[in-house]
């Protein structure tokens, strides 16, 4: 269980005055992988190690789609719940890249698809 985010702000979600959590094990996991592959690797304290090189391997390089890609699904494959990358599909056009993939949880539970689109 964990609280519940706006999935367009990311900011916590209060309804009626009361902040909500996440139950289900597709719903926590999506909402912890979408965290992953927005935080910049080093910007949280606790785990310097935590969320995707942008810095280090993709911004200001000469990387190709497949290689960030690859990236991506390293990250997703991190994630503790995570057994195996279901779909996983990218476009990468005027610099912008975006990602939707599902993840089949180690409990056998599939998660709707989920997309990432991350911005410096």
């Amino acid at each position: 269980m964990d609280l519940l985010l706006d999935k367009e702000t990311n900011d916590l979600l209060f309804i009626n005055g009361e902040v909500k959590a996440t139950i289900e094990p597709p719903e926590v996991t999506a909402q912890r992988l979408s965290i992953r592959l927005l935080t910049f690797r080093s910007e949280y304290g606790f785990d310097v190690n935590y969320g995707v090189p942008y810095w280090q391997r993709i911004f200001g390089t000469k990387i190709g789609k497949a290689d960030v890609d690859l990236i991506y699904q390293q990250e997703i494959l991190k994630e503790e719940a995570v057994k195996e990358i279901v779909s996983f599909s990218s476009t990468l056009s005027n610099r912008v890249y975006s990602c939707t993939f599902s993840v089949r949880l180690k409990t056998g539970q599939v998660t709707a698809p989920i997309t990432i689109t991350p911005t410096p």
